[in-house]
């Protein structure tokens, strides 16, 4: 029997969208390890003394958008903002979207998507940008909904060892 989107109840009480707090720590860093082990990786080094130290202060890594459902955080949207010279314009890149399986298909990741991208382009943004594992299909459809996978772009990354040979010192 298909389910669809229509068919699922939504939540009783509304979603609120808002900006991450240092107190989002714990709920933020559990949701990231959901994330990590959904994807099939490793557990997420994202802790939550690592969400507040590198998420908050003077010179912060991130910023987080969280989604709470009867004040309990379900989903959140990690990002950073970076620069594109090909259009001279700033833009956010995405590293996180995550909303509890329990509670897809209910307009909560999309709604997350929305609140960054309005973020970003209050503060002079132009561009979005996020990646997502080829095997996870159920985000490739998702993200598909709201822009075209990029097929002209291959995405290379220097991790660990890699990054360290990069830097000089492996």
């Amino acid at each position: 029997m298909a389910v669809f989107a229509r068919d699922i109840p939504r939540p009783a009480a509304p979603v609120a969208l808002r900006a991450a707090r240092a107190g989002d720590a714990a709920a933020v860093a559990a949701l990231a390890q959901a994330l990590s082990l959904t994807d099939g990786g490793r557990p997420s080094r994202l802790t939550a003394e690592v969400f507040r130290r590198d998420g908050f202060g003077p010179d912060p890594a991130f910023r987080a958008m969280v989604a709470e459902l009867d004040h309990e955080v379900v989903g959140y949207a990690l990002y950073y903002g970076g620069y594109d010279s090909d259009r001279a314009a700033r833009g956010v890149y995405l590293a996180d979207l995550f909303v509890a399986p329990h509670l897809r298909r209910r307009g909560i990741g999309r709604a997350l998507l929305t609140a960054v991208a309005r973020e970003c382009r209050a503060e002079g943004g132009r561009w979005m940008f996020w990646s997502v594992l080829k095997r996870n299909r159920t985000a490739r459809r998702f993200y598909r909904t709201m822009a075209p996978e990029l097929k002209d772009i291959v995405m290379c990354a220097a991790f660990g060892e890699g990054f360290d040979r990069l830097a000089g010192e492996g």
